[in-house]
């Protein structure tokens, strides 16, 4: 009987520092985003990769430089963390692919917001540090202040003649409108529990050209600067353009 009660006496403290261990609270974590890039289902190469555009020109890629702000994350029952990160990301440059945003309550999270470029209280002259980077995107159209969001440079073949012609896909806000973009992205089975996690996204640059309009380098020429025809439509397709790869645990 003795050895019974002192089996069972060990079996209750076992029980008890089990479920103690269960009901651990759940710690914070950390959190970064990557920004990567493909054009369609292939890899993206400058300068010496020929992409077919829906318009119907082969086309080269030399330069792409854009901003990002107003991050959100938001967790499963709808409450969301903000950042005042703005990053500027130039795909010549591997030290702006990653943006580290530090420490980040415990919790599901399954969906991620920012905007693509700069929203109007941001988007005026001196808005932003006087950096160099900065100055060489400041948007140089007389009446119009503010910073490019994105800089999409390279030159198309038209129609596959072999006659190279320069495009360049400048966006910002021109002519009094608005053109950033709201982007609203889904994330599947993101926990945070004392881990450091890594959140992956890629860009298609691609779906600039195609979803939901065809943007035909052709048409609209070399600057679209002031042709808000050009930035509606750029404003549309950027919907679709950025998703989720991945979400790493550390």
């Amino acid at each position: 009987m003795k050895n019974f009660k002192v089996l069972t006496s060990f079996l209750s403290v076992f029980a008890l520092a089990l479920f103690m261990g269960c009901d651990k609270d759940a710690e914070s974590g950390t959190i970064s985003l990557s920004f990567d890039h493909k054009v369609g289902t292939e890899t993206l190469e400058l300068e010496n990769k020929a992409y077919q555009s829906l318009a119907g020109h082969p086309f080269y890629i030399y330069r792409l430089k854009y901003y990002v702000s107003e991050i959100e994350l938001y967790q499963a029952d709808g409450t969301s963390i903000s950042f005042e990160n703005i990053h500027y990301r130039d795909i010549a440059d591997e030290n702006t692919r990653m943006l580290d945003l530090g420490e980040i309550p415990a919790g599901d999270y399954n969906r991620l917001t920012f905007t693509f470029g700069l929203e109007e209280d941001i988007n005026i002259d001196g808005g932003l540090p006087n950096t160099q980077t900065n100055v060489n995107m400041e948007w140089p159209i007389p009446g119009d202040q503010g910073y490019h969001y994105m800089k999409f440079e390279g030159k198309y073949d038209l129609n596959g003649t072999g006659e190279l012609k320069n495009f360049n896909l400048h966006t910002g806000a021109t002519g009094g409108n608005q053109n950033y973009v709201e982007i609203s992205l889904p994330i599947s089975a993101m926990n945070v529990d004392g881990n450091n996690l890594s959140l992956l996204l890629e860009m298609d640059l691609m779906e600039w050209l195609q979803n939901p309009n065809t943007y035909d380098f052709e048409e609209f020429g070399a600057m679209i600067m002031m042709n808000q025809n050009a930035q509606t439509i750029l404003k549309e397709n950027g919907q679709t353009v950025f998703s989720v790869a991945d979400v790493i645990s550390n």
